[in-house]
């Protein structure tokens, strides 16, 4: 039985098999390795393991408001877009700028989608001279589709994708020194774990703690740790719609692996102008990481 089989066969199969997570479920056969999935009950464990990630991410974008209008058209008649973006050209270059960006807009124009919609990160500067009003720089666009539910399943797969590969980088850290000591190293990666005084000069063996039971213990640990990876900082908004000060504070805060502060949203374009905004940028620099 194949390892998709395996995991629709289980009680609670749904977040594995969405096809956006399938990626992801073929790294984690990458990470593990065939022996961990030729196991009997790898697939009982992992399926409740990946369920429970899914749904905290899942909980936790859609905190994250939008998504925002932010056409060209649209620049002056909205607050909200005039307020994050301190110049209409801003809004070209944060498009432009994007390293995320090119390749899949290239996919959405060649489909004929008429927009877009993406994440957009924002950093907050402190205001210059006597000015109150809060100031935007480094805007920056990822997870790219043709639907609000794909951009926000974008982040998701981002966020799993992310925390599978941080597991294959710790155990690769054992592989690489076939030894490590027991104080540094445990394959949950816990620094709560209770130690008992004789352990603490003991050392781990990779041939040992690398076995298959062990390793798919250990991701099922990582999997239900996805606050590690990934979490939205968000306040309910106390202002209305049009009050864009307090939409504005209201924005919540997105930590992740990248450690500069990003304030978030979603938003919406119009995809001729994101071709536009390409055509005019030379170069692209601006990411933000998961």
């Amino acid at each position: 039985m194949g390892f998709f089989s395996k995991l629709l066969n289980q009680s609670q199969p749904a977040a594995c098999v969405l096809p956006e997570t399938h990626a992801v479920v073929r790294q984690i056969v990458g990470v593990l390795g065939y022996d961990v999935v030729a196991t009997a009950d790898y697939g009982s464990r992992l399926a409740p393991a990946v369920n429970f990630a899914v749904e905290y991410f899942d909980k936790q974008i859609a905190q994250i408001p939008g998504p925002l209008d932010i056409s060209a058209a649209h620049y002056m008649h909205h607050p909200l877009v005039h307020a994050l973006f301190p110049a209409r050209q801003e809004i070209s270059h944060g498009i432009g700028r994007s390293v995320d960006v090119k390749q899949p807009l290239a996919f959405l124009a060649g489909a004929d989608q008429p927009e877009v919609f993406a994440l957009l990160g924002v950093r907050r500067q402190k205001p210059s001279g006597s000015s109150s009003s809060p100031v935007f720089s480094d805007h920056t666009l990822r997870c790219l589709a043709a639907t609000e539910s794909g951009a926000r399943q974008g982040l998701r797969t981002a966020a799993l994708t992310r925390l599978v590969t941080a597991y294959g980088e710790h155990l690769d850290k054992l592989r690489k020194h076939e030894k490590l000591p027991r104080a540094s190293w445990n394959i949950e990666n816990r620094a709560d774990l209770g130690m008992a005084e004789t352990d603490k000069d003991a050392v781990v063996l990779a041939k040992e703690e690398l076995r298959p039971q062990k390793m798919l213990r250990g991701l099922v640990s990582w999997l239900q740790r996805p606050d590690d990876v990934l979490q939205v900082i968000a306040e309910a908004p106390t202002g209305t719609p049009n009050d864009a000060a307090a939409q504005i504070e209201a924005m919540p805060e997105l930590k992740i692996l990248d450690r500069r502060r990003w304030l978030v949203c979603y938003v919406r374009f119009p995809t001729a102008e994101g071709v536009a905004a390409m055509h005019n940028e030379h170069g692209q620099h601006r990411y933000i990481r998961v």
